[in-house]
């Protein structure tokens, strides 16, 4: 049902969503949070200084306020993945490697942002509809190219989090550490997608 670059894309974003030792189980597969392991393996948490606030699999309850985040279940959140940001960033009408960056970022920083990187990151009107333009624009530059321009500015949009909202520097290194991660990922010229 899903496309191979999609596969990638959200497999991929889990090690950042859940963490590095993200593994599909049984267990996982429920949504199980019973014990402190479970709700690990699952990445669920409630930070209060977290703005996404009750979060499993890296589904957020604040960007999605109509789930129940507590009783999640993979499959369904790969399907929340799907729909509400792979299909609404528009990622299906990107290349392997830009779809599964611009995905990332729709994940981590809203579709509508996301679309706005790269849109920038081409040259193309930054009013966040992936359009013709946008499209055409994508199309003519180097997906390597592409992928470190959003990867620039999405590192430039963490650093003025923290600086407009000094309270979010405990998160800085995990993202930065993300984008240099997602940029050696999505331009790994051995990767296929």
């Amino acid at each position: 049902m899903y496309s191979q670059a999609y596969e990638a894309a959200v497999d991929h974003a889990m090690l950042y969503e859940v963490g590095g030792f993200w593994k599909l189980t049984p267990e996982v597969e429920a949504g199980l949070i019973d014990t402190a392991a479970q709700r690990k393996a699952v990445g669920y948490v409630d930070d209060p200084l977290d703005r996404g606030g009750e979060t499993k699999f890296g589904v957020a309850f604040n960007a999605n306020p109509d789930l129940d985040i507590t009783n999640l279940t993979w499959a369904q959140a790969k399907a929340v993945y799907y729909d509400r940001y792979w299909v609404t960033g528009a990622c299906e009408k990107l290349s392997g490697r830009v779809a599964v960056l611009h995905f990332d970022g729709c994940v981590n920083h809203g579709v509508g942002r996301a679309k706005k990187f790269l849109q920038t990151s081409v040259g193309a009107v930054a009013d966040g509809i992936v359009g013709v333009a946008t499209l055409t624009a994508v199309n003519s530059k180097d997906p390597i190219e592409i992928c470190n321009k959003i990867c620039d500015l999405r590192e430039q949009f963490y650093r003025d989090i923290v600086t407009n909202k000094p309270n979010q520097a405990r998160f800085l290194n995990g993202w930065l550490r993300r984008i240099d991660e997602m940029r050696a990922f999505v331009t790994d010229l051995n990767r296929q997608f």
